[in-house]
């Protein structure tokens, strides 16, 4: 018989935006379970799933192929990894709400905290996700986008590297970026020749998460940045438990900051390397939460670094960014 398991926790978060470690963060409280990438709720159909995380797209199911493995058989390993994939094939004409309720009930009660970066590629997606389990929580996890960019750049050049055949130099767990994501939304194919430039995927991401907030009740939703989180994290988590409607003390607060669990940090069985962020892999949140971001004042005439050619951000941009709380030069 299922479970009946407690509301998720999602987090509508561009890559480079920290999903990954506020993910693990949350899940150091006794109540929270910190999930790998899902993205069952990116999709309305399993079937859906499966076809687009198909090979060279397959990392896009890595953090579902972990979770399950860990909850089903309490390991990741390559076995674990095919005992997912049948738990997934009998499933494959199942609505993607049912799997998704089925993996919330495998760690029930505790509540999944899902950070998943299909869900934050567009408005229609998520709109789906709040849509789909309508008692969830949402948290807007938001960065600078010069800070996004700058994060990306690296990722970005290792998939490169993948793809051009030097992928035993990189090592088999050193994580890289679905190079398809990488073409359709971080690249300016509007100049000659095309430019790596992630602002305008920062921008449709962040503008499609104020738009979805503007829709929801005010109690489901709340917003916080990388930098403060990374800069004064027991308070952030204090406003962040309160908002979930969690108890905590203080020991549970230096227990959630000083986390030193890697269950899904850890790169996982060679069939399912990553799932998580790449900059979280190998890390803890004990390590992340060491390491300050810089709070990057945006200055709307300097060009970007990463273009090569002089351009700038663009004025919505900047605008948005503002409006966020960043400081912007005069």
């Amino acid at each position: 018989m299922t479970k009946v398991a407690p509301a998720p926790v999602i987090i509508l978060a561009s890559r480079g935006s920290h999903g990954s470690f506020l993910s693990a963060l949350l899940g150091g409280h006794p109540d929270l379970c910190g999930a790998p990438h899902l993205n069952v709720l990116a999709f309305e159909q399993a079937y859906q799933q499966q076809l687009y995380s198909a090979v060279p797209r397959d990392s896009a199911n890595h953090g579902l192929h972990r979770f399950l493995g860990q909850a089903l058989v309490g390991e990741q390993s390559v076995q674990s990894v095919q005992v997912a994939r049948r738990w997934l094939g009998v499933r494959e004409a199942h609505s993607s709400l049912e799997i998704y309720t089925e993996l919330a009930s495998l760690v029930a009660p505790l509540r999944i905290v899902d950070y998943s970066p299909l869900y934050a590629l567009n408005l229609e997606s998520m709109r789906r996700v709040a849509n789909a389990v309508p008692d969830a929580k949402i948290i807007h996890l938001v960065v600078n986008p010069l800070r996004h960019a700058m994060t990306l750049g690296p990722a970005v050049w290792q998939t490169i590297n993948a793809s051009l055949g030097y992928w035993g130099e990189r090592g088999l767990n050193h994580p890289c970026m679905d190079s398809f994501e990488i073409g359709d939304h971080l690249v300016d194919w509007s100049v000659s020749p095309p430019v790596f430039d992630p602002q305008f995927s920062w921008y449709r991401t962040q503008n499609a998460a104020r738009q979805l907030f503007s829709e929801l009740p005010t109690e489901r939703c709340i917003r916080v940045t990388a930098e403060n989180l990374v800069a004064n994290t027991s308070d952030e988590l204090e406003r962040l438990l309160t908002f979930l409607g969690l108890d905590y003390t203080a020991d549970t607060l230096q227990n959630m900051v000083s986390n030193t669990d890697q269950t899904f940090t850890a790169p996982g069985p060679f069939d399912a390397t990553i799932g998580v962020d790449y900059d979280m892999i190998g890390r803890t949140v004990a390590d992340v939460a060491q390491t300050a971001i810089p709070e990057d004042v945006i200055d709307p005439d300097a060009p970007l670094v990463w273009r090569g050619d002089d351009d700038v951000l663009q004025p919505e941009v900047v605008d948005l960014a503002g409006d966020l709380g960043y400081r912007i030069s005069s």
